[in-house]
């Protein structure tokens, strides 16, 4: 996207197909092409995406094919796997699809290639893995690890626990599995809440291991231990995953228990490296290889297809569409599965904290919104919750509904009809209204016209987990090339991290309130009244 003043012909040519496209609604589309559930549907992998519903013609698709090729976006996925820096403010490769690919694969970084290393983790999780999985891990006293406590935050927990959640029918049922990442006590308190220490193992997952969150809970998981455990014991009950191997080590993690993170790859596109272990332990070795094989199936496909039948491009021009031209701020995310509950949660950071910059780039203005806000919640749940607002509010909001056909137990299978048989009513409800219904009373007439995409899936497997996993990375990256932005930085998430470190440490000083020089009258204030709460 160029800025307002250096705008292209492509983005011109947009903005004006936009005022003629907005004048049409869905049904006079669809009225106007007998075949649009077909035409604009494609195949990607096991992953059916339909955009029919979404506000668009073929001359839509084609003005947005053209943006993208205009940026480049082609070469810039075969750039980004073959790992050149393409973190331009970090100069540094983000090359989290080399963390699936193929064994036998060349990839190199700064002439070096990286395959093997991966390849190394890889095999020592599988072993690993294996070892808690089989009750051949023993902690200090002897007793098999039977829980484990996965500590992180961001990128660190979002993923490994969505996907836990998401694959709960494939978990070893002898083994419990949980996460915490808030710095709330209560929080430690109730995931440990039953636990055994010495059945207890603690996955730490910071890629700098300075992460003072994680490190505040790591600290507190150890006081948990010593209640039952001596402190010479306590390296037997924790992992590290990071990329900095000597701070692990300082804290006194033993080498072996430690599990490396490349430096290369983002909290937010971590899940298939060893930010992924927790997830190994939980489901297996194999079944996890079947979630790489479905990312790297969709990375193949990202790169090698052309825009209208490539799921991942197109979804990312469809989300430039409605920002930025239709100018709708938000969109919904609605699995209709129970266990993608946290998939809305994860996609937040995945896309938000990505695509939420306002710098280009090229050091532009925007001439338009750029990123929309992620949110929802599963299918049916919703619908008695905000469906109200999606079908009769004043704004606008795009809606992304996930559905899967067959259900784990087929004696379930009816439940699993009348799942998708409410995704296809609400989908159809907002792009059609109340048309069809004759002699309605205004309150009970829904206006229709608003968009929805469909993704279908034939189940929840890790195998098609991997590729809605890739599909979601591979569109939001996508996205930001064309608008210009650095999709794999994150430097309003690091500026508050260093204020928060400063204003606690003024916390215990009631002293240091006083120099107003440091701190806005707003928070000075909330700071003496923290205080006077706390009678300090």
């Amino acid at each position: 996207m160029h800025s307002s003043s250096n705008k292209n012909q492509t983005w011109s040519n947009l903005e004006k197909h936009c005022k003629e496209i907005s004048k049409k609604s869905l049904i006079e589309l669809f009225n106007e092409n007998p075949n649009r559930g077909s035409d604009f549907s494609t195949s990607f992998e096991d992953l059916w995406v339909d955009v029919s519903k979404q506000i668009v013609d073929s001359k839509t698709i084609q003005l947005l094919s053209d943006l993208a090729e205009e940026s480049k976006i082609n070469q810039f996925f075969v750039d980004m796997m073959a790992g050149s820096p393409v973190n331009l403010t970090e100069k540094k490769p983000a090359l989290h699809t080399a963390l699936r690919a193929p064994k036998d694969s060349r990839i190199l970084v700064e002439g070096k290639d990286v395959v093997p290393k991966i390849t190394e983790t890889l095999e020592k999780m599988e072993e690993f893995s294996r070892h808690i999985r089989n009750g051949k891990l023993l902690g200090s006293t002897g007793a098999p690890i039977t829980s484990v406590v996965a500590l992180g935050i961001g990128g660190s927990n979002l993923g490994s626990s969505m996907a836990h959640k998401a694959l709960s029918k494939f978990a070893h049922p002898e083994i419990t599995i949980k996460f915490c990442s808030s710095i709330d006590a209560v929080d430690l308190d109730q995931t440990l809440d039953g636990l055994n220490p010495e059945t207890t193992l603690f996955l730490v997952t910071s890629k700098s291991f300075d992460t003072r969150e994680t490190l505040l809970l790591m600290e507190n998981a150890k006081k948990w231990l010593e209640g039952s455990i001596v402190a010479t014991g306590l390296s037997k009950h924790f992992v590290g995953i990071t990329s900095s191997r000597d701070k692990a080590i300082n804290f006194g993690f033993e080498e072996s228990m430690i599990f490396d993170l490349p430096d290369w790859v983002g909290g937010r596109f971590s899940l298939s490296s060893a930010a992924g272990l927790v997830l190994m332990i939980s489901i297996g070795p194999d079944e996890f290889s079947h979630l790489l094989s479905g990312m790297n199936r969709i990375d193949n496909k990202t790169v090698s297809e052309s825009l209208e039948s490539n799921g991942a491009l197109l979804l990312a021009v469809i989300d430039i569409w409605n920002r930025s031209f239709l100018d709708y701020p938000t969109m919904a995310v609605i699995p209709y599965s129970s266990q993608m509950s946290y998939f809305p949660q994860y996609l937040q950071q995945l896309m938000m904290e990505s695509l939420g910059k306002n710098n280009r780039n090229d050091e532009h203005e925007f001439g338009s919104s750029v990123g929309s806000v992620v949110w929802g919640a599963t299918g049916t749940e919703s619908q008695h919750a905000f469906f109200q607002f999606l079908h009769q509010g004043t704004d606008v909001v795009p809606c992304e509904m996930l559905g899967f056909s067959s259900s784990y137990d087929p004696s379930n299978q009816d439940q699993q009809n009348s799942l998708f048989a409410n995704l296809l009513a609400q989908s159809e409800t907002l792009a059609f209204g109340s048309a069809i219904e004759e002699n309605l009373v205004h309150e009970k007439k829904l206006e229709g016209n608003r968009p929805s995409t469909v993704i279908l899936a034939p189940k929840l497997t890790p195998f098609i987990l991997g590729q809605l996993i890739s599909l979601y990375e591979h569109r939001t990256v996508a996205s930001g090339v064309i608008w210009g932005v650095n999709p794999f930085d994150q430097w309003g998430v690091e500026l508050g991290k260093s204020i928060a470190i400063d204003i606690e440490l003024e916390i215990g000083d009631a002293s240091s309130s006083k120099d107003a020089t440091t701190r806005n009258s707003s928070t000075e204030k909330l700071l003496d009244r923290f205080r006077s709460f706390r009678n300090i």
